[in-house]
């Protein structure tokens, strides 16, 4: 049986060594304990640092900053004063949320229902979890970090700056934001897409359905070249159908006497008369 004081020695170790993991945040000695248990724990230690050694290694990776920018929702998980965790969706535009460094996240608060459960919980706490997915892809970020909330008479230029949608949109945010909140990353996590089923916005299926629509314009305006063609053909057919019938009576009349028979040969009438011909 796994020793639960060695696996608390273990993560308190790790997270000695400087700014801790997601390993270090995420696993204490009852899920390691759980680990073990299912067989699961060799597979699980050796996941990578995602921090990086020492103090500061943390850094975004391309893939992750993306699905963050195209995001236009992700949940936000604070915790309570009386110890409880509490989750908050937060939607916006895609774009909404910013990477504004290599491990600093920023975005807008909107006015809500006036509850400000999540902004209160980090003005005391700003232990914070966001998770974001990316449902056409079936692809999940964990997002540890420490919020700070920035009110927006504080700091109109970062307000301004996260209206901005960002490169190749040319629209910006125009609601009200009362306070940018701002999460130092301590750690992410992106594993298993299993159990994500696909899901497609509007913007998405359009999209998707306007290469169809613009195939069947394209096999449309084809067919309607083809029957064109087939009509301009059916015409010159039966252009060529009235020349050969007019070459045939044309030659009719033109052919020659039958074979034996001369042009002034005479021919008996049924009246016995005498003619020629």
């Amino acid at each position: 049986m796994t020793d639960l004081a060695d696996l608390d020695a273990d993560t308190d170790a790790a997270a000695a060594r400087g700014r801790p993991s997601y390993n270090d945040l995420a696993y204490d000695a009852h899920v390691r304990a759980r680990q073990h248990a299912a067989g699961a724990g060799h597979r699980v230690d050796d996941r990578p640092n995602l921090d990086g050694p020492g103090p500061g290694g943390f850094a975004f990776e391309g893939v992750d900053k993306k699905l963050i920018r195209e995001a236009d929702v992700f949940f936000l998980a604070s915790v309570t004063g009386a110890g409880w965790p509490y989750v908050q969706h937060k939607g916006g535009p895609a774009g909404f949320v910013h990477v504004i460094g290599d491990r600093t996240l920023a975005f807008p608060d909107f006015p809500g229902n006036q509850q400000y459960v999540s902004a209160g919980n980090i003005d005391r706490d700003g232990r914070v979890c966001l998770f974001f997915v990316d449902f056409p892809t079936r692809r999940r970020l964990k997002v540890f970090g420490t919020a700070r909330a920035v009110e927006a008479a504080d700091d109109p230029e970062l307000i301004e700056r996260l209206r901005d949608l960002g490169a190749g949109s040319d629209r910006e945010i125009r609601a009200t934001i009362e306070r940018a909140i701002v999460v130092d990353v301590n750690a992410v996590d992106a594993n298993c897409a299993k159990h994500i089923k696909p899901r497609w916005d509007r913007a998405a299926v359009d999209a998707r359905i306007d290469l169809y629509r613009a195939d069947i314009t394209e096999l449309r305006d084809r067919v309607t070249e083809l029957d064109d063609e087939l009509a301009a053909t059916r015409e010159a057919l039966a252009a060529a159908r009235a020349e050969l019938a007019e070459a045939r009576r044309q030659l009719t009349e033109t052919e020659p006497p039958h074979a034996g028979e001369h042009p002034m040969s005479t021919r008996r009438a049924d009246d016995g008369s005498v003619g020629t011909s």
